[in-house]
């Protein structure tokens, strides 16, 4: 019983990847293994990028047929009885063509009406796992069953370990429309109330020096805090566990918990998280974090929970216990093979 795992090539998304193949190989009954890999737009380089905008696509067909060919050998090789594609964005249409003559199940880190690469998908993985709730029903509009499967927490690196709080406020994450302006509104009060932040990511491409600067000007407030670099996983969990508040800022299109909510209290840390999300029973979001609506909101309640620390110590033990209980990377995977009917048979057989 082989199960065969398309990963996506990428260093923020390798980490979760990883923590996947880790439960999956632990869970027992089952030879595991991994390939990673990219569409072309994702890899290439500046200058085939600018090449491929104005409608040279040789070097990405050629790319394309490298990809199959290496997961043919690949598959060659280690003979999958089923295929496991993690995220799906980043698996070129050529190498879903070639899939089609294995079992396929898709867990979706994105939504599904996002991405147009992603909705192919449908039209022929044997069974779909959702990260967002509301794509089950856009699918099911579409004649295709599916299951919400969030993405939990690591608690092999997200744990709770006793430090000083030394962080008024923290965020990890990648720049978004809304980030950008709610963040660059905690600096600003932060200039003023002489608040400790910390705030890390990429937010924009240092690649190229101007975007420094053009994003200095825009984000005047916001770039005094900013540390603009990927953070190892294990680094975002000490930030977490040295902050007071974690601020959890989701972007529009998503209405589901995101692992950043399951990370944050997985550590026992404090999280003010913007209205919106729905926990779907796997946390009380009125007891396990607190919640705000809109910029003013969010700064009177940093200012509040601040001042507040037993109630900060109370609300993170909630958040922490019901992490545990239901929404750690073991529990997903567990969740993963009690739903997949494909892994169910794979056992059986």
């Amino acid at each position: 019983m082989k199960i065969l795992i398309i990963a996506p090539e990428n260093e923020q998304l390798r980490p979760i990847s990883n923590s996947i193949f880790g439960e999956l190989k632990n869970f027992g009954g089952y030879e595991i293994d991994l390939i990673e890999m990219n569409t072309f737009y994702l890899s290439c380089s500046y200058f085939q990028r600018k090449l491929y905008k104005l409608g040279y696509k040789n070097s990405e067909t050629e790319y394309d047929k490298h990809l199959v060919a290496e997961l043919a050998k690949k598959c060659a090789e280690f003979q999958p009885n089923c295929i496991l594609i993690l995220n799906g964005a980043h698996v070129p249409a050529a190498v879903q063509d070639f899939l089609t003559k294995y079992k396929v199940i898709v867990w979706f880190w994105d939504s599904v009406k996002r991405d147009e690469l992603l909705s192919k998908f449908i039209n022929w993985a044997d069974e779909i796992f959702c990260f967002e709730y509301d794509d089950l029903k856009y699918l099911a509009e579409k004649n295709k069953f599916a299951r919400y499967l969030p993405l939990g927490a690591n608690d092999k690196i997200y744990f709770p370990r006793e430090c000083e709080r030394d962080v008024d406020i923290s965020f990890v994450g990648l720049a978004s429309k809304e980030r950008l302006f709610l963040l660059n509104k905690i600096c600003e009060r932060a200039c003023e109330k002489n608040w400790t932040v910390k705030i890390g990511g990429i937010f924009y491409d240092k690649n190229h020096f101007w975007k420094k600067y053009l994003f200095r000007r825009r984000q005047p407030a916001l770039a005094k805090f900013l540390e603009n670099r990927i953070f190892a996983p294990a680094e975002v969990a000490e930030i977490y566990r040295r902050s007071k508040i974690c601020v959890n800022i989701n972007t529009a299109v998503h209405h589901s918990l995101s692992p950043r909510t399951f990370e944050i209290c997985a550590t026992k840390s404090f999280q003010l998280m913007n209205s919106g999300q729905n926990s779907h029973g796997l946390m009380n979001l009125e007891t396990d974090l607190a919640v705000f609506s809109g910029v003013e909101d969010l700064l009177d309640k940093i200012e509040f929970y601040l001042a507040n620390e037993t109630l900060r110590k109370k609300i993170a033990l909630a958040g922490y216990e019901s992490v545990m209980k239901n929404c750690t990377m073991k529990k997903s995977v567990e969740k993963l093979f009690a739903e997949s009917e494909i892994l169910r048979g794979l056992r059986n057989d």
